[in-house]
């Protein structure tokens, strides 16, 4: 691979920055955002792992020329941001488990088909 994906994280609590140290370990990604509504937090973390992108928004680290999101929030938030992101052109990894309902998973995993970006569920 020429390009390293750039990769924005959603959430930087436990999970969050279990996934940022999992990151440190694959050379061809490169976490360039983290977003956390608590905006303290989010860049203290950003400080400690050098990312240079915080926002405490997440529809704005959307808009920024990631490649792929890292949603690692609560799990009844895993199907609304997921979607988010797959509509604004992002691929989307996703932690465990998919969504707090059926309905809201097949939503996800619709909403990945129609826009063609991939969207993969941790396990």
């Amino acid at each position: 691979m020429a390009d390293k994906i750039r990769i924005g994280v959603i959430g930087v609590g436990m999970i969050g920055k279990h996934h940022l140290n999992d990151y440190k370990k694959i050379p061809d990604a490169e976490v360039v955002a983290v977003s956390d509504v608590n905006e303290a937090e989010a860049r203290r973390v950003a400080d400690e792992y050098k990312i240079p992108n915080v926002y405490k928004d997440f529809k704005q680290l959307l808009k920024s020329d990631v490649d792929a999101v890292d949603v690692c929030l609560h799990n009844n938030l895993h199907a609304p941001v997921t979607i988010e992101g797959l509509i604004a052109g992002k691929h989307v990894y996703c932690e465990k488990p998919m969504a707090g309902s059926y309905c809201d998973a097949k939503s996800m995993q619709e909403t990945a088909k129609r826009t063609g970006k991939k969207l993969h569920i941790q396990l």
